[in-house]
């Protein structure tokens, strides 16, 4: 059955720079309800709408008898709507391209479905009271989505889609279709021609490069380390004292102080793991992986100051909200450094000094 894209895949086509445009607005976004979410918590409007999915019993908007606290939540809530238009953008330029990519649609719809799996944990904490256990979760699904976003920002932005925006479809037939026959139109690198079963973004890797393999292993344990950070992050937040109202706000029945030195090896851990990738990076000559390396070692070291200042000075609550945005940063950094030993940028070899040394003068 064809769906309104196929129908509308005959006379729609939009710019590759329709795409970078709709994944830098996602992204940005799913930043921006993080530290919404956060100003929530932190102001203690966690239930200024009492209920899910309207604001009242009555009332889908928060009215005025429900003071600045529904005003937040409310507000919170509608951003939902604004990131959804952001997603639906994505879809529809990832979708649209001249040869759509398999990789870029099907991150764009990811985004959409962990919106709605969103939506649905906001209701049950709102719900739940606030159940700290499902708040946690709930922050846990925005960082999932912080990922996909993450994911289709950095590809629409890589020499890979480049590369991909330069393949065309032969014939009449479908440009989105397994089956559909797309060439290069300069055929760098690759095949002239290529029949695209799957959508693959494998487009033909840049020159040899031995040393990469090793970079994109130690890329990895950077992010499953930074996951576990974030997730025990969220547990601190969780069992700690609340900045917003503790005397209402139940808590995680663990060990703060034991899974705040917890949290802080794991911030040690990431920070000299970022230092290893970029100290690799230099080494090997790959300066995209290099400067990522270097923007998140700047980010870790910022974060960790904050967290430190925060955990010795009672919560304030501007230092939390910095560091839940310094989170949401740190994240997106460390997808980026693995992204780009997956993605390298082209290397250009150097000539050789036989090329390039003048000839011996004749005696």
């Amino acid at each position: 059955m064809r769906t309104p894209f196929g129908l509308l895949e005959p006379y729609i086509r939009l710019n590759p720079r329709a795409v970078r445009w709709a994944t830098t607005f996602a992204l940005l976004c799913s930043i921006g309800i993080i530290l919404t979410g956060g100003i929530v918590r932190l102001s203690g409007s966690g239930l200024g709408c009492t209920t899910w999915p309207k604001c009242t019993e009555y009332s889908f908007i928060a009215p005025a008898q429900m003071g600045y606290h529904g005003v937040i939540e409310f507000t919170n809530r509608t951003l939902t709507g604004v990131i959804s238009v952001a997603v639906g953008l994505v879809i529809i330029s990832a979708r649209f391209q001249k040869v759509p990519n398999r990789w870029l649609v099907r991150t764009a719809w990811a985004q959409f479905w962990i919106i709605v799996l969103n939506a649905v944990l906001g209701g049950i904490t709102v719900w739940m009271d606030l159940n700290p256990y499902i708040v946690a979760v709930h922050f846990m699904a925005a960082t999932l989505l912080l990922t996909t976003t993450t994911l289709s920002y950095d590809f629409a932005h890589s020499h890979a889609f480049e590369v991909w925006n330069r393949r065309t479809v032969s014939g009449s037939g479908r440009r989105y279709g397994r089956g559909a026959v797309i060439s290069l139109e300069d055929g760098e690198g690759v095949p002239s021609t290529a029949r695209a079963t799957d959508g693959s973004v494998v487009l033909g890797q840049p020159s040899d490069d031995p040393t990469r393999p090793v970079r994109t292993r130690l890329a990895w344990i950077l992010v499953v380390v930074g996951a576990v950070l974030v997730a025990v992050g969220t547990l601190v937040t969780g069992s700690g004292p609340h900045p917003g109202d503790s005397s209402e706000v139940p808590r995680i029945q663990l060990d703060w102080t034991g899974l705040t030195w917890f949290h802080g090896v794991l911030g040690t851990t990431v920070l000299l793991l970022a230092v290893g990738c970029t100290w690799a990076a230099h080494h090997a000559g790959d300066r995209k992986t290099f400067l990522r390396g270097l923007i998140l070692t700047g980010l870790v070291i910022a974060q960790s100051t904050i967290g430190l200042y925060q955990s010795l000075d009672g919560l304030p609550r501007v230092s939390v909200a910095l560091h839940m945005l310094g989170a949401a940063m740190t994240w997106v950094g460390v997808l980026r450094v693995l992204l780009a030993t997956i993605h390298p940028d082209p290397v250009t070899a150097a000539p050789s000094p036989s090329q390039d040394a003048p000839a011996p003068a004749a005696v």
